[in-house]
């Protein structure tokens, strides 16, 4: 054993050392906490008596497209209300509200420029920007493009009201989402009355964020608006950013039965940088650096979109209907190591919805059904990227970037067209209030064409795809007391490549990579999923295993002036685990969660070809844990509030064990490197806010401070699997703070 892997497993041991005292503490804590606070009373809030209810009573799920009690459904699904989201927190990443969720990694790249990668149950790891294998829904909008790719630049986490996580194969209900389901609603004002409530936080790292929201309900309509601008420098060189958003709702009820909803988004970034990744030493020892050729090159990106729907919606006794319209313009410039990408994009689509409750030989049948149409076009321009001149960099405004770096050569220059059309159909049959069976399909087909623009010697790369799947899902739930629900399911889901990783090609041609194949799933889940009322004890415990053909696998080309990601089909996965989530309210105004992920993620069958010694060989995979992926995640967390004073406090702490960064997990053939060169090492984080609320008539105040990663451990919160030079690693932040402020003035 050589002394690089003796290092490597002692580090790996401190680690888990690591954990378990934090487990122990944690535990100790917990029970003087709880002590301490049982000697005292309190008069208990509306706060605090909703808190209690969304733990006894689960409320209905309504991002399986028909609304269900979450005990009834047969699939892992969490809620997420506001004061989880917004309460306390930055709003800069999705990872603030669901990192207390079993089955999701929520990558913080510390990076607006890539954007979160979300992963459930290891899918979506891969995804180079962006978020892949997740179908995620704003107020009825997908911000997933008809390929596949999300986009969460219009998701306003300042504004968000609740937070629906369906875990697992999602294609017979939304397509071409093989990982899941995240439904995003907005904050609505359910009372009376006129409000405005502007804030400020600042905090660490140059971040300044300004917001108001405007909020009205009058008779039969109801308005909301959001305005938030955001300045952060970034805790690494080369990170800054700047972002405007306006979110807007108007809704108005038409008589008893009909609702009418406008969805308007608009999102502004003048700049986002992007620092790119890392080697291991470097981003140990030098965490806040970015390589000079990445900041030569004016690593960066300009966004501007533009999204808005209109939606009908009508609620009867026994059916309930629904037709959304939608439309989505967004501008992209995007500098990156050795190019730069130009594009343009429209698209849009319409969702359909029926739902009938029918009686069936003194049995209850729940019909869905409804058709889903997509349309994505993008206008992409590829050109050499020259970089900036010398003598400019590090002394140009941030926004003067995009004037001064050179375009090269033209590369690429093509129209693209993703068209998809999808019928489906779910039935729910309610055998007896106990036993409920339900049984989905949806046939997806997707057009996916490219008209090559491009002007030069290279031959004619235009051509059409088709691509279509049908998803089958099947699932029971049986509910031995009115309180559990034991459940299983068995599902087939499917992820179509992006536009970007089809014209995304080593060989440096137009078109469409058409050896580029669909990912495919088959998987089983079962659990069990409760309340115990006497001790205001909720919890879900699940187990999954997933078979997965030809997924989609990023890697880079031996080029050092290139950050340029490409995708190849892995030949088959496997990927087994566990989930489980306890959340208790010991006193009325304490709650304590603790959450575990465990997963073996490895392939199956995954040959690649690869130099040693200058000879290309062929490599089997198998029997490797596909990287980037987290074997065991756990989280843990405790928070009080205080009724009568109105204050709060949240301490929690999260660890990620270590995973490996490259398929060959370790040095590749031919290398000498060490080890742990190839593995992103386990991490433990504590964060804490507190912070307290006082209202008077019809002003208030909030007041919070937080402080993230409060021991200041230094770890890298993503990575990029299989990257050039081993450049792997995206550092995290050290030790944050912020505080904010709200002043809500409401009129009645």
């Amino acid at each position: 054993m050589s002394t690089e892997t003796k290092l490597w497993r002692t580090q790996t041991r401190i680690s888990q050392m690591k954990f378990i005292s934090f487990l122990y503490i944690f535990i100790c804590f917990l029970g003087v906490f709880t002590n301490l606070a049982s000697a005292q009373t309190y008069e208990v809030s509306d706060t605090t008596i909703v808190e209690i209810e969304h733990i006894l009573q689960p409320l209905d799920v309504t991002a399986t497209r028909y609304s269900s009690s979450l005990l009834d459904i047969p699939v892992a699904v969490d809620i997420l209300e506001r004061s989880d989201i917004q309460k306390a927190n930055l709003g800069l990443s999705l990872e603030e509200s669901i990192r207390n969720l079993p089955g999701i990694n929520v990558h913080n790249r510390n990076n607006l420029s890539m954007g979160d990668r979300i992963s459930i149950r290891g899918l979506g790891s891969r995804a180079s920007f962006g978020v892949r294998g997740i179908k995620i829904i704003l107020d009825g909008i997908p911000l997933t493009m008809a390929d596949g790719q999300s986009q969460l630049n219009n998701l306003d986490l300042t504004s968000v009201g609740r937070i629906e996580v369906l875990r697992g194969p999602s294609s017979a209900l939304y397509g071409n989402s093989a990982g899941g389901v995240i439904q995003i609603k907005t904050e609505e004002n359910t009372k009376n009355y006129f409000g405005i409530n502007p804030g400020l936080i600042f905090g660490s790292d140059g971040f300044t964020r300004l917001q108001n929201k405007v909020t009205a309900q009058k008779g039969a309509y109801a308005f909301f608006l959001n305005f938030n601008t955001l300045w952060l420098n970034g805790f690494r060189e080369h990170s800054f950013s700047r972002s405007t958003a306006i979110n807007s709702i108007i809704k108005r009820q038409l008589g008893n039965n009909w609702k009418v909803s406008t969805v308007l988004n608009y999102y502004n970034a003048p700049y986002h940088f992007n620092p790119s990744t890392l080697d291991k030493r470097t981003s140990l020892e030098e965490p806040r650096s970015a390589r000079s050729f990445v900041q030569k090159q004016g690593a960066s990106k300009r966004i501007s979109q533009f999204q808005g729907g209109i939606s009908v919606k009508y609620q009867g006794i026994d059916t309930m209907g629904e037709i959304s319209l939608y439309g989505i313009k967004r501008s992209l410039f995007n500098p990156i190591p050795g190019g730069i990408i130009d594009l343009k994009r429209r698209a849009g689509g319409l969702r359909s919805l029926f739902t009938r409750e029918l009686l069936w030989n003194k049995q209850k049948l729940i019909l869905t059904s409804g058709l889903d149409i997509e349309y994505q076009r993008d206008i992409r321009e590829e050109y050499g990227n020259n970089g900036i001149p010398s003598g400019l960099v590090g002394k140009l405004r941030d926004s003067e970037i995009f004037q001064v770096v050179s375009l090269g050569e033209i590369k690429l220059s093509q129209e693209e067209k993703v068209i998809g059309l999808a019928p489906f159909i779910n039935l729910s049959w309610i055998i007896d209030p106990k036993l409920r069976i339900t049984f989905g399909s949806r046939y997806d087909h997707f057009l996916f064409e490219v008209n090559d623009n491009f002007i030069g010697d290279n031959s004619e790369d235009s051509g059409s795809r088709s691509m279509r799947e049908f998803s089958p899902h099947w699932g029971a739930t049986y509910r031995p007391t009115e309180s559990i629900a034991i459940y299983g399911n068995i599902s087939s889901s499917f992820q179509t490549p992006t536009t970007s990783e089809l014209s995304n090609q080593s060989q440096k041609v137009g078109g469409f990579n058409f050896d580029l194949q669909p990912e495919r799933l088959k998987g089983f889940e079962i659990g069990i999923k409760g309340v115990l009322e006497s001790p205001n004890f909720q919890y879900n415990l699940g187990l999954f295993g997933y078979k997965i053909y030809n997924m989609l696998q990023p890697f880079q080309v031996d080029d050092a002036n290139t950050d340029e990601i490409f995708f190849r089909n892995a030949g088959k996965t496997n990927n087994l685990g566990v989930e489980a989530k306890l959340a208790w309210l010991p006193k009325p105004h304490i709650k304590i969660e603790i959450t575990y992920t465990g997963m073996k993620f490895r392939f199956l069958d995954y040959k690649i070809r690869h130099i040693e010694n200058g000879i290309e060989k062929s490599f089997q995979m198998e029997g490797n844990t596909v990287p980037g992926v987290p074997p065991q995640h756990l989280y843990a967390g405790i928070s009080f509030n205080h009724p009568g004073t109105k204050t709060f406090f949240e301490l929690n702490g999260q660890w990620v064990a270590s995973y490996f960064a490259n398929d060959f997990n370790g040095p590749p053939p031919g290398t000498s490197k060490p080890n742990y060169y190839f593995v992103n090492d386990s991490y433990t984080l504590f964060d804490f806010r507190t912070g307290f609320s006082y209202k008077q008539n019809r002003i208030g105040t909030e007041f919070f401070i937080g402080v993230n990663n409060l021991f200041n451990k230094r770890f890298n919160g993503s990575i990029v699997p299989n990257g050039y030079g081993d450049r792997f690693f995206e550092p995290g932040s050290g030790r944050t703070w912020y505080c904010g402020l709200t002043v809500p003035l409401n009129k009645n």
